[in-house]
């Protein structure tokens, strides 16, 4: 089993020796290795000889809710996490993992609610803490999100084999969430307690400073930065924006240029230039780089007109392949990507619904 559970599965076997019901015990054991290795139909093979009623029967159902959501069945996971949290409404791993598939699917009501529970549930539980921590960043929640990542790394502090890429990472999202909140004193605290911060640590630490009117330091820190990571884009737009308040050369244009050449629906970079543009004078320039930005800005308005229509509709399927198609023209392939299995996913769920309709 997964996420720590190692213990408790031990002492399950335990009972399950004494009661002679370690046939079906290892079918479970042997199930959770398969899905280990994502090989899923071995999976659901095993498990499904041991879902009957018992002391097997959380454990069953959690693997196999796993196993679904692994091949993107979406209402298979959804059917099988539901029942494990109706006939256990105290185990936290059932409304966990509902709130994966609904995050997963980007119906961000449905997972508020869900992850809610298992941190009420389980409140020293690390990685629902952050769950809940990113779908509240994606819905503007900032102050509320980093207080979720707060509690995230104060759990994870007392874990000894809690890996330190991952709290970095939570971290890193916390000193966002500070910025995007305005907090960015909040955000120098939180890179200070970490012991040797990331290259991305780094250049928040220069967003914050920016902010907090120390331009001076600010470039010195993106300076530090570029000398070892050249291509570090969002250095470079911070050193430009520390440069925008004292005065740009035309470096700094070419600097930008350069990542437009790489991506030119970068509304940032666009932004940015236009504004460089602006002060060295070139007023051609600058008007063609606002009218590109002002067509990213127009789409990025319907973006979040659509977010706010598709929150908690998993029949809303059109807005998501629209926002998918946004995202293309953003540049934003990932995101696309992702709106994209999210339609896909919510098609599944209506079409399962209509054939369970009685």
């Amino acid at each position: 089993m997964d996420m720590g559970r190692f213990e408790e599965a031990e002492k399950l076997l335990e009972v399950l020796m004494r009661q002679r019901q370690y046939g079906k015990a290892y079918l479970v054991l042997d199930a959770a290795i398969c899905l280990s290795y994502k090989d899923f139909e071995a999976a659901e093979s095993r498990i499904q000889a041991a879902t009957s009623k018992g002391e097997l029967r959380p454990y069953a159902l959690e693997v196999l809710g796993k196993s679904f959501h692994g091949r993107q069945r979406w209402y298979d996971a959804e059917r099988a996490f539901a029942t494990l949290a109706q006939e256990f409404p105290q185990n936290h791993v059932a409304h966990f993992w509902l709130a994966v598939v609904y995050n997963d699917l980007h119906m961000f009501g449905h997972a508020i609610y869900e992850v809610r529970l298992a941190t009420e549930i389980q409140p020293n539980d690390p990685h629902a803490r952050v769950l809940f921590g990113s779908i509240l960043f994606r819905a503007g929640r900032y102050v509320e999100a980093s207080k979720q990542y707060q509690q995230a790394i104060k759990s994870a502090a007392s874990d000894a084999e809690m890996n330190v890429a991952t709290t970095m990472s939570w971290n890193t999202a916390l000193v966002r969430c500070c910025i995007e909140a305005g907090q960015f004193e909040a955000g120098m605290e939180a890179i200070a307690s970490v012991a040797d911060p990331s290259v991305e640590l780094q250049v928040l630490r220069a967003e914050c400073l920016l902010e907090l009117g120390k331009v001076a330091e600010a470039e010195g820190e993106c300076r530090k930065i570029l000398e070892h990571e050249e291509n570090q884009l969002a250095a470079i737009i911070t050193l430009v924006k520390a440069r925008l308040q004292q005065k740009v050369a035309p470096e700094h244009a070419q600097l930008l240029e350069a990542e437009l050449v790489k991506n030119s629906n970068n509304s940032e970079v666009l932004h940015l230039l236009a504004q460089v543009y602006g002060q060295l004078g070139n007023q051609q320039r600058r008007q063609e780089l606002l009218t590109q930005s002002q067509r990213l800005q127009k789409l990025q308005s319907r973006s979040i007109e659509l977010l706010d229509e598709v929150w908690s509709q998993p029949d809303n399927v059109d807005g998501r392949l629209e926002l998918a198609t946004i995202f293309d023209e953003l540049g934003d392939l990932a995101q696309a990507k992702t709106w994209r299995q999210a339609a896909d996913g919510c098609q599944q769920r209506i079409k399962a619904f209509q054939g369970n309709a009685p």
